[in-house]
């Protein structure tokens, strides 16, 4: 996915978080966000995600070249992983991963066999086939981040 992010800026309240931020980020590029606490990084990043808007002075959020600056966080289908985990330690890793779609309303709820096939589908792709029975505290800190 590529993005790009024009003259982004963000006010709360008095306090300028972000003032006229660019950036392009190509497919398959790697980029890392440095900066002191308070700096804007979370900010730009729940921007990016559709977690935030842009304040009134405006900017861009380009997703594969698709404008989807009002577009809401389900829509842009992006997101950022957290600096500390959001896992369940109760519940094994394809207990966690279930979870958002076990909860949902049973008109939009899958099978489980399509619930057993995601699961299988999404550790594949994070290169973790076969860790579903695994408990968090088993796992690396790398693995608990995919």
């Amino acid at each position: 996915m590529s993005i790009r992010v024009e003259n982004i800026s963000k006010v709360f309240e008095r306090f300028p978080a972000l003032n006229g931020v660019s950036l392009e980020v190509k497919e398959g590029d790697l980029l890392a966000l440095l900066g002191p606490s308070g700096s804007g990084k979370t900010t730009l990043l729940r921007i990016i995600a559709g977690l935030e808007f842009p304040g009134r002075d405006g900017g861009k959020v380009h997703l594969d070249g698709r404008d989807v600056t009002w577009d809401s966080a389900y829509a842009r289908r992006a997101g950022f992983v957290f600096q500390h985990y959001a896992l369940f330690n109760h519940m094994t890793v394809g207990e966690n991963i279930a979870f958002g779609l076990r909860v949902r309303p049973k008109k939009t709820r899958p099978s489980e066999q399509e619930i057993q096939k995601k699961i299988h589908d999404l550790l594949t792709m994070v290169q973790l086939p076969g860790l579903e029975n695994r408990f968090p505290t088993q796992l690396s800190g790398g693995q608990r981040q995919r």
